[in-house]
């Protein structure tokens, strides 16, 4: 069951907005988050952290970067979504009912590795991507990120490297 807040709700109901698609990647080195064009700040979160500039008093009412979130990257790197595959689980108790499931629920991701710096293929190098943490999230422009429906939860289970693209193949957790 999904739980939806009441601007989500208002934003998708007005049929001028388009939806905002994000896909979050986080290893232990930390997050990215990609779209098919660059997050606005306001769409992550970022809208007007407190920064340590001097403006607030050191007496612990207001914390530097409180209300932010840490990024390692964000860009315009998704360049396509697999089919969404899922299946209705049982619920605790109904032995017989989980005996059928016949799969888990699954995503494949294509992100661009294009552009001189190959980013993929410096991080496939130097961190790991496989066991990697996917989530897609669906949002709306004006509505905070914290309301953002979590649609996908998985982790990295295969992917495919090429010069140009990275694949990634997410079962759910």
């Amino acid at each position: 069951m999904f739980e939806i807040s009441q601007e989500f709700n208002q934003a998708r109901r007005d049929r001028g907005l388009k939806p905002v698609l994000l896909f979050s990647l986080v290893n232990a080195f930390g997050q990215r988050v990609y779209a098919t064009r660059r997050p606005q700040d306001d769409e992550l979160g970022l809208a007007a952290p407190t920064k340590a500039d001097g403006q607030f008093l050191a007496d612990g009412t207001r914390t530097a970067g409180q209300g932010s979130l840490n990024l390692l990257e964000r860009g315009a790197r998704m360049l396509s979504l697999g089919c969404l595959r899922e299946t209705l689980t049982a619920g605790s108790g109904e032995m017989l009912a989980g005996l059928r499931q016949e799969e888990a629920d699954s995503l494949a991701v294509t992100l661009a590795n294009d552009g001189g710096a190959l980013p993929f293929s410096r991080m496939e190098a130097r961190e790991n991507i496989l066991g990697s943490v996917g989530e897609l999230m669906v949002g709306w422009p004006g509505v905070p990120a914290r309301d953002y429906l979590r649609r996908f939860r998985g982790k990295v289970s295969a992917y495919q490297l090429e010069e140009t693209q990275l694949t990634l193949t997410l079962q759910a957790l």
